[in-house]
């Protein structure tokens, strides 16, 4: 017998589904937040002026850009 299974995101934040996992890091901890696209844009907009005017830091920190 065959079997499938299905996983289906659902946003963190509005219980819509459809959402993509996020990974950001702040003060040395890793979080990740499962988002839709509108969620996504607009936590990528409040984070702009920040990830613009900031500093890549190389190394194995654990953090990640968010994209």
């Amino acid at each position: 017998m065959a079997q499938q299974t299905i996983v289906t995101l659902i946003d963190d934040l509005d219980g819509t589904e459809g959402a993509r996992t996020i990974r950001f890091a702040w003060q040395d901890t890793t979080y990740e937040v499962d988002l839709n696209d509108a969620n996504r844009e607009k936590f990528l907009r409040a984070l702009e002026p920040y990830i613009t005017a900031g500093r890549r830091v190389s190394g194995s920190t654990g953090a990640r850009r968010v994209l």
